[in-house]
C-alpha cells in the first residue's frame, strides 16, 4: 500500500544517492509498516496521519514481526533504521512534529557505534598517515568540518574546499600533500572536482558513493574502526554539542550548518544516549 508522503521520501532517497533497490526495500518496509497500523490499530485507522504514529505503535509493529514473523535481529535493525530515517525526513522537512523513533532501540544494538569521537581526537595523526589513502583522509578531514559525503561528493565542491581556511599545520600538511595527489588527476580527468575515479572516465569523473566506500572500508581495517561518514558525521555533531552547550541555538545551527529542527533532532538524540 502506498505510504503517507511517499514521492517526497523517494525523491529525498534518490537526492542521497541510494541505489534503486535500496529504495525499494524501504518502499517495502514502509508499505507494510503502515498496513500493519492501518489493520491492527484502530486510533490510527481512524485517524491516518504520521503525528499519530507513536513510540509505542512502531514497538508494537517490531515485536509483531519478531512473535509472529520470527524475524532476525538484522532484519528488525534493518527495519528500525529505515522507519527512523522516514520519520527523521519528515520531521526535518516540517512534515511531522514526532519523532517516534528516537527512543526505540533494535535487539543487540552497539550503543557506542553513533558516538565516536576517538577519530576526532586522533585525526591530526591520521592526516599524516601515508598508508592511509588521501581520499579516505579528506573524507574524515571534511567530516570533521561538518560537511556529509551527499554534500562533498557533488560537482564544484572543490570551489568549497578551495575557501575552507587551514590554519593548523597537520591541515596544511595534509592540504599540501593531497594537492600533489589530486592535480595529475584533475589534468587527466579535465575536472577541477576532488573526488576523481583513478581511471579515465572524461564522460564521468566524479567518484560515486559507492566506490569511495570501497577506500574507507579498506583503510577502516588498518585504523581499526569503521569509517561510516553517516556515523562519523553525527557523532561530530554530537560531539560539538556536548562541548558547546553554552551556544545558544542560533549558534549552534550556523556552527553545525542545521536548520532547527535538525538541530533539536540531535540534541534529543544526545540527551536519549546520555
Amino acid at each position: 500500500m502506498p505510504y503517507p508522503y511517499q514521492i517526497d521520501f523517494v525523491r529525498f532517497l534518490r537526492h542521497q544517492q541510494l541505489a534503486s533497490a535500496t529504495i525499494t526495500s524501504y518502499n517495502q518496509s514502509l508499505s507494510e509498516f503502515f498496513s500493519f497500523l492501518t489493520t491492527t490499530n484502530t486510533g490510527f485507522a481512524d485517524h491516518p496521519t504520521v503525528n499519530n504514529i507513536f513510540d509505542r505503535d512502531i514497538e508494537a509493529y517490531l515485536t509483531w514481526l519478531t512473535d509472529q514473523q520470527q524475524a532476525k535481529a538484522t532484519t528488525i535493525n534493518k527495519i528500525l533504521s529505515q522507519i527512523n530515517r522516514y520519520f527523521q525526513f519528515l520531521f526535518t522537512h516540517h512534515l511531522t512534529t514526532q519523532l517516534p523513533t528516537i527512543s526505540i532501540h533494535g535487539p543487540k544494538r552497539d550503543t557506542q557505534a553513533p558516538f565516536q569521537t576517538k577519530w576526532l581526537a586522533t585525526l591530526p595523526i591520521i592526516l599524516d598517515d601515508a598508508h592511509v589513502h588521501h581520499y579516505t583522509r579528506l573524507t574524515l578531514l571534511l567530516l570533521s568540518k561538518g560537511y556529509t559525503v551527499q554534500e562533498f561528493l557533488q560537482p564544484h565542491f572543490y570551489l568549497t574546499w578551495q575557501s575552507l581556511p587551514a590554519t593548523v599545520e597537520h591541515e596544511l600538511t595534509f592540504r599540501e600533500s593531497f594537492q600533489t595527489f589530486i592535480t595529475p588527476l584533475q589534468r587527466r580527468q579535465h575536472s577541477a572536482d576532488i573526488f576523481l575515479k583513478q581511471r579515465l572516465d572524461l564522460a564521468n569523473p566524479r567518484l560515486t558513493n559507492a566506490a569511495l566506500h570501497k577506500y574507507l572500508k579498506k583503510d577502516s581495517q588498518y585504523l581499526g574502526f569503521s569509517i561510516s561518514p553517516k556515523v562519523l558525521h553525527q557523532s561530530y555533531i554530537l560531539s560539538v554539542l556536548q562541548r558547546e552547550s553554552g551556544l545558544s541555538d542560533q549558534q549552534l545551527a550556523a556552527k553545525l550548518m542545521l536548520d532547527p529542527q535538525a538541530l533539536q533532532y540531535y540534541q534529543h538524540l544526545l540527551i536519549d544516549l546520555s
